[in-house]
C-alpha cells in the first residue's frame, strides 16, 4: 500500500468530505448491491406470481387452470428457497469485503497526520518531521479512541448488511403471499410499487443518541465524517500541546450552523484554563491580557464538534489578531445548505426508486422524478449562487435526512 503524505495545504472541509465519502461510498456501494439483488429476485418472484391463472367471476379454477397454478407455486417455492440461500450468501460476501478495522484505522490515522502537519505548519514545524505512525506511539495515540469508536460503529453497519438481503426479500414475499395464494392479482400494480418503495428506503433503522434515524449510508458517512474532524483537530491539539501551545481558537464555514457559530472567532484552552489571564505577547517582550472564551471541552459539550460539523481549531498567539474574531451567525446561509442537502437527498431518492422499480412503468415515473428533482436543485442554484456539488447527488453517496 502506498505510503499516505499529509498535505497541510488542504482544508478541513476538503479532507473531512474526501475521507468521509470513502467509508460513505464503500458502505453505500454494499448497500446498492445488496438492494439490487434482492430487486432482481422480488421481481422474478412477481413474474411467476402474475402467471397465476385467475378464475372468472362467480367461477371456479378448471383442473387445467388447477394444475397450472400448482405448478407455478411450486416454481415459486424452489425459487424463494433458492433465493433465500443466494442473498443470505450475498450478504457474507458484502459484509466480508468492508474490513471495518482496517477502513477506521485507516481513514483515521490519515485525518490524524493531516491535523498534525497542519498544526505543524503554523508553528513553524516543517511538515517533513511529520511521518506516518502507528496508534501505539506519538500524536496517533490522540485518535486511538476515536479508531475504536469508528470501528465500532462500521461494525454494527456491517452485520446489518449482513442480514439484510435475505431479511429484505422475506419481508417482499410476506407483502403479497398472502394474496398468491388466494389467487388474488388484480392489486398487482400496487404491491409492484409497495415493494419499490421499501427497497427505495434503503437499509433503515439507525438512531443517534437524540433519536434521529438514518439510512445506512447516512450513518456511515455522518459516523466517517465526524470522526475524521475529531481525529484531524484531537491531532492537530496534540502537536500544539507538545509545542507548549495551550491555548487555540476555532475557525469555521461562513454556513456554520447554530451551534458552532458561538464559537468561531472564540479562543478556548486545551488545559482548562479560563477567564482573563496575563501571558507574554507573541511577538513582543511585553505582557498581554487574554480573554479565553472557554475550555475546547466546554465548546464540545455546548454542541461544537457535533456530527458532520467541519470547524477547525487553530493554534492562538497571544496578541495577534484571532481569525474570524467577528463572525456571525448567518440563518440565511445555514438554511440554504440545510436546503441544498434536501434537494440532494430527493435526487438521490428518486434515484432509488428509480433503480428498485419492479416495472418499466415505475421507472419511467422514476425517472421523471429524477429530471424534475435536478431541475428544482438548478434553479436553486442559479438563485443562491451555491456551487453544486454532483458527487452528492449520486446513489452511491450517503442518503437520509439530519446529513449537512
Amino acid at each position: 500500500m502506498a505510503l499516505f503524505k499529509p498535505d497541510p495545504d488542504r482544508s478541513i472541509e476538503d479532507i473531512v468530505e474526501d475521507l468521509g465519502r470513502e467509508i460513505a461510498d464503500r458502505f453505500r456501494d454494499a448497500e446498492d448491491e445488496a438492494i439490487a439483488e434482492v430487486a432482481a429476485r422480488a421481481r422474478r418472484d412477481m413474474d411467476l406470481s402474475a402467471r397465476l391463472p385467475e378464475a372468472a367471476a362467480g367461477a371456479g379454477l378448471t383442473v387445467a387452470e388447477r394444475r397450472e397454478q400448482n405448478r407455478i407455486l411450486a416454481d415459486l417455492a424452489a425459487h424463494r428457497a433458492r433465493a433465500l440461500n443466494e442473498l443470505a450468501r450475498i450478504g457474507e460476501r458484502l459484509a466480508d469485503g468492508l474490513a471495518p478495522g482496517d477502513l477506521a484505522a485507516r481513514i483515521i490515522a490519515a485525518a490524524a497526520l493531516e491535523g498534525e502537519a497542519a498544526a505543524a505548519v503554523t508553528l513553524g514545524i516543517g511538515v517533513g518531521t511529520i511521518r506516518p505512525v502507528p496508534f501505539t506511539s506519538t500524536a496517533a495515540q490522540a485518535a486511538s479512541m476515536v479508531a475504536v469508536s469508528l470501528e465500532n460503529r462500521l461494525t454494527n453497519l456491517r452485520e446489518r448488511i449482513t442480514r439484510y438481503p435475505r431479511d429484505a426479500y422475506q419481508r417482499i414475499v410476506a407483502m403479497y403471499t398472502p394474496s398468491t395464494l388466494l389467487g388474488v392479482t388484480t392489486s398487482q400494480v400496487q404491491q409492484a410499487r409497495i415493494v419499490q418503495r421499501f427497497l427505495a428506503e434503503g437499509i433503515t433503522g439507525f438512531v443517534d443518541r437524540s433519536g434521529r434515524r438514518w439510512t445506512i449510508g447516512a450513518y456511515a458517512e455522518m459516523a466517517g465524517r465526524t470522526s475524521v474532524a475529531r481525529a484531524y483537530n484531537d491531532a492537530g491539539v496534540w502537536r500544539m500541546q507538545q509545542n507548549g501551545i495551550q491555548l487555540g481558537t476555532i475557525s469555521g464555514g461562513a454556513d456554520a450552523c447554530r451551534k458552532c457559530a458561538p464559537w468561531i472567532g472564540k479562543i478556548v484552552s486545551f488545559d482548562g484554563t479560563t477567564g482573563d489571564v496575563v501571558l507574554p505577547h507573541a511577538t513582543r517582550d511585553e505582557p498581554v491580557t487574554v480573554r479565553i472564551d472557554g475550555t475546547l471541552a466546554q465548546a464540545r459539550a455546548a454542541g461544537w464538534g457535533h456530527p458532520n460539523d467541519r470547524c477547525k481549531i487553530n493554534a492562538y498567539s497571544p496578541g495577534l489578531a484571532i481569525p474570524q474574531r467577528d463572525f456571525e451567525y448567518d440563518k440565511q446561509a445555514e438554511h440554504e445548505r440545510a436546503e441544498q442537502r434536501r434537494l440532494e437527498r430527493e435526487i438521490r431518492s428518486a434515484k432509488r426508486e428509480q433503480a428498485a422499480a419492479m416495472t418499466d412503468t415505475d421507472q419511467r415515473s422514476a425517472a421523471r422524478d429524477v429530471a424534475k428533482a435536478q431541475a428544482e436543485m438548478r434553479a436553486f442554484l442559479k438563485q443562491t449562487g451555491r456551487k453544486r456539488a454532483t458527487y452528492r447527488e449520486q446513489l452511491h453517496f450517503a442518503d437520509g435526512k439530519g446529513a449537512t
